[in-house]
């Protein structure tokens, strides 16, 4: 089964997130122009979604309010029963222009943004890579991106409300469910046939603030040459309280 050079596309948040000291220069500036094409290919506004669901409507019109949160991601992928690809982060994200983001990956700060002065751990020094990658680039399950993901299936979910929550869910084989967490998950399976794909699937949003707490996404599909799985879990908190993004005192 052969699959995209890059099974994630934003690989240059894998590496950054990693810390690989064997990571070089030129790979950096490779994969950072395919993420930045990814960025642009797949940027959409707020306002672009259009909907007369009540419930929708009101997650859509809170995510104007958020500015800033913390994000905390779990990703992994196989293809036929190798080595897994996993993507840890935990992230503090601001809004702005440019954003500023503050990554964190197994305890360690990997990356940090902030007014277009972008810099990477490589487990040695911190690397300046302003010139090939910004905070849109490296981390793509954004709050808003998942706003837009939540409004993309929002007809295929079935909810339920569990004290100050209301749990949506979707359990069955559907393509559009995967294009679309394929999408926010930036993971890029190539050739691969999903056409016949299971997908368990289950977001939280509060009650009463309408806020997207958390996604948690599970696949499994098989094609001709063999199986494929993807799970992405992501969890949303500190809405409009994280603290101030400071660069590494190393390059202040």
């Amino acid at each position: 089964m052969k699959v995209s050079k890059y099974l994630f596309a934003t690989l240059t948040a894998t590496a950054i997130m990693a810390g690989c000291q064997e990571e070089t220069e030129d790979n950096i500036d490779e994969t950072s122009e395919e993420a930045t094409q990814e960025s642009r290919e797949t940027e959409r506004s707020l306002s672009d979604i259009e909907t007369d669901d009540e419930s929708l409507s009101a997650v859509v019109e809170k995510a104007v309010e958020i500015e800033s949160y913390q994000a905390v991601l779990d990703l992994e992928a196989v293809v036929d029963g190798g080595a897994p690809e996993m993507l840890e982060a935990d992230v503090r994200f601001k809004d702005g222009d440019p954003p500023s983001l503050h990554l964190k990956s197994e305890g360690e700060d990997r990356t940090i943004s902030k007014d277009g002065r972008t810099y990477y751990n490589n487990g040695t020094d911190w690397i300046d890579i302003s010139d090939s990658v910004g905070a849109e680039q490296l981390y793509h399950v954004t709050y808003e991106n998942a706003v837009h993901s939540f409004a993309d299936i929002k007809d295929e979910l079935e909810s339920v409300e569990e004290g100050d929550q209301v749990i949506y869910t979707a359990d069955g084989e559907s393509e559009e469910v995967f294009r679309t967490f394929e999408e926010l998950f930036a993971v890029d399976f190539g050739a691969i046939d999903t056409s016949a794909i299971h997908n368990d699937v289950e977001i939280v949003v509060g009650k009463e603030d309408a806020l997207i707490q958390s996604i948690d996404y599970d696949a499994e599909g098989e094609d001709a040459e063999g199986e494929y799985e993807l799970s992405g879990d992501v969890e949303f908190t500190s809405f409009n309280d994280v603290g101030e993004i400071e660069l590494p005192e190393a390059v202040q």
